[in-house]
């Protein structure tokens, strides 16, 4: 079976978080993160294989903090939710999922795309 996928879940709303990663870790490995910069510290420390990230984020938005995780390393993979239908940036995000957060779809991107970055 292999070691769990590590997933780095960085929101900055405390209970869309807490339940958020409650809900993940019976499947995955999740650590978290309450906004941009200390996404990034987390991810520098941690290297998960995926990470979650809002777009509306103090310090640094989502999308920005999904650029520098790809700029470091670009096996990571990055998803980006947003209650937004377009999000200026998307483009360094491997997955966008609009909220309210379907978790069954996140959870199956998590797995998708955790393998892809283990390979």
């Amino acid at each position: 079976m292999g070691e769990r996928i590590k997933v780095l879940l960085v929101e900055d709303d405390g209970d869309s978080r807490e339940l958020l990663a409650e809900l993940l870790e019976p499947e995955f490995d999740v650590s978290t993160a309450t906004d941009g910069v200390a996404g990034l510290k987390a991810f520098e420390a941690e290297h998960p294989d995926v990470v979650v990230t809002d777009e509306s984020l103090p310090g640094m938005n989502g999308t920005e903090l999904a650029q520098k995780v790809k700029e470091r390393e670009p096996r990571a993979r990055v998803i980006l939710v947003s209650g937004y239908t377009q999000v200026q940036g998307s483009e360094h995000c491997d997955v966008v999922l609009r909220k309210p957060i379907d978790v069954e779809r996140l959870s199956a991107a998590l797995g998708q795309l955790g393998n892809e970055a283990r390979q």
